[in-house]
């Protein structure tokens, strides 16, 4: 789990779902934000990777309330031609006040089948 530090008295948090242009298509995916310590969640966001502008998330709470929180990506998918183009990335970013603060990426080689990805993301205030 890949931890990002954010400023508890700045701006807004929000969580972007990235699918660059490849043969992976169609993406469905979920952004889901877990309570710390808690297996209660939130679906932040629910869509696919045929329009990347509404792809972003605003997180619902002030960032003093999201320390140890969880931001999810949960995507399922199939590559068009893993033949000719075999690779697929995927990536989940945490924004604050216009600046990337961190982000977990993952790459991988499609099979022709539907595959699936999990990732996770935890906040802490620095």
């Amino acid at each position: 789990m890949k931890e990002v530090y954010f400023k508890p008295d700045g701006g807004a948090l929000r969580a972007k779902a990235i699918f660059p242009l490849s043969t992976t298509a169609p993406v469905n995916y979920e952004i889901i934000l877990r309570e710390a310590g808690s297996n209660n969640t939130i679906s932040l966001l629910q869509g696919d990777n045929l329009n990347p502008e509404d792809d972003i998330a605003s997180l619902p709470f002030t960032p003093d309330l999201l320390h140890g929180r969880r931001v999810i990506l949960d995507a399922t998918y199939v590559g068009l031609n893993p033949v000719q183009s075999p690779g697929y990335r995927i990536r989940l970013e945490i924004w604050q006040d216009n600046a990337c603060l961190g982000f977990v990426e993952e790459t991988g080689v499609l099979t022709g089948k539907g595959q699936y990805t999990i990732m996770f993301i935890r906040l802490l205030a620095s």
